[in-house]
């Protein structure tokens, strides 16, 4: 089992990798065609968010 201070992580640490891979794009650091892949996968994140809340829902329960 998860421990909940971990848990809780997972979605800021997200944002921050996210954030700092973007940065790196825009200062030209990393060649990446980031924003081809992000139109491509953002469904995914609202499923990952959406199964999160349920799974944070059912623990409550």
């Amino acid at each position: 089992m998860m421990d909940r201070r971990f848990r809780g992580a997972i979605l800021p640490l997200a944002f921050i990798v996210a954030g700092i891979l973007l940065l790196l794009n825009t200062l030209d650091l990393v060649d990446w065609a980031i924003w081809p892949k992000l139109a491509r996968l953002w469904p995914v994140l609202l499923i990952g968010f959406g199964a999160s809340l349920l799974w944070q829902h059912g623990r409550k329960s």
